[in-house]
């Protein structure tokens, strides 16, 4: 993630630990340090900055099979962050996907955060599918309507 100030950051998973944010080298090829450790058992990991609040997506430990990919919010990459909520209805397994990347597009009326996952299908690998979609974001909620066809 580029932060608004054009500092670089990489959102990784630690197994067992939980999601690593760690602060990138200008030029993007190292890291410099540890920033945070988001003690949660999840991968699929993304990050935006959006209105001032920091938000991460993750989904469960579940290898091929989708599962509720879940949010939490915090005002510093430090954290604290929130509870972690559902991004999409839970039964949905936010629509066979998993969580890649959240990217903000700035427009000259408004800003839109896309989400960017993958739809894997391991029986059939070469039929594996992506989901970008606009996000419902802000004031401390991020929501994944259902996609239309």
């Amino acid at each position: 993630m580029i932060d608004d100030d054009g500092t670089a950051y990489l959102i990784f998973e630690d197994r067992p630990f939980g999601f690593r944010i760690a602060l990138l080298s200008e030029d993007y090829l190292n890291v410099e340090k540890e920033v945070c450790l988001i003690k949660e058992h999840m991968e699929g990991g993304a990050l935006v900055h959006f209105n001032g609040l920091y938000y991460v997506i993750g989904s469960a430990l579940t290898g091929w099979d989708p599962n509720p990919n879940k949010y939490s919010t915090a005002t510093s990459l430090e954290g604290p962050w929130s509870e972690f909520k559902d991004i999409a209805p839970t039964q949905s397994k936010t629509y066979g996907s998993q969580s890649t990347m959240m990217l903000k597009v700035i427009g000259t009326k408004t800003t839109t955060v896309i989400f960017l996952a993958d739809i894997w299908k391991p029986r059939t690998q070469w039929d594996s599918r992506y989901l970008w979609m606009p996000l419902e974001i802000g004031m401390g909620k991020l929501w994944l309507p259902e996609p239309k066809d």
